[in-house]
């Protein structure tokens, strides 16, 4: 008979359910665009999605902030999140357009801070 395993962040957050999300150890971390084009970074129980914005005319090139590689403007999108609970302060980051990619050298590490940035006011 298989005995039922918890991960290590599962353990925690049940006998400490009110550890701050940056002291858990890292677990895995989504990272994926919807059909609708907003980006979701989601690292269980935290969650954050972040709405596209629409591109300016320009030939400065970007960074992504995932994966740190310097990208053309028509290959990076910059998208923006709600901080706290108000709804009035945002937060922008710029992002390669094609996820998928991406997120094969994306750094758990790099998602994750983004992901706290957006949790944590």
């Amino acid at each position: 008979m298989g005995e039922k395993t918890f991960e290590e962040r599962e353990l925690i957050l049940e006998l400490f359910p009110g550890t701050s999300p940056e002291l858990l150890p890292p677990g895995e971390v989504l990272y994926y665009r919807d059909g609708e084009g907003r980006v979701h970074i989601q690292e269980d129980p935290l969650h954050l999605v972040l709405e596209p914005l629409d591109a300016a005319p320009s030939i400065t090139p970007l960074v992504c902030e995932a994966c740190l590689r310097h990208i053309s403007r028509s290959s990076g999108q910059f998208f923006r999140f709600g901080v706290g609970n108000s709804g009035r302060h945002f937060r922008y980051v710029a992002l390669c357009r094609d996820t998928e990619r991406c997120s094969g050298s994306a750094r758990p590490g790099r998602l994750r801070e983004i992901l706290l940035r957006g949790i944590l006011p």
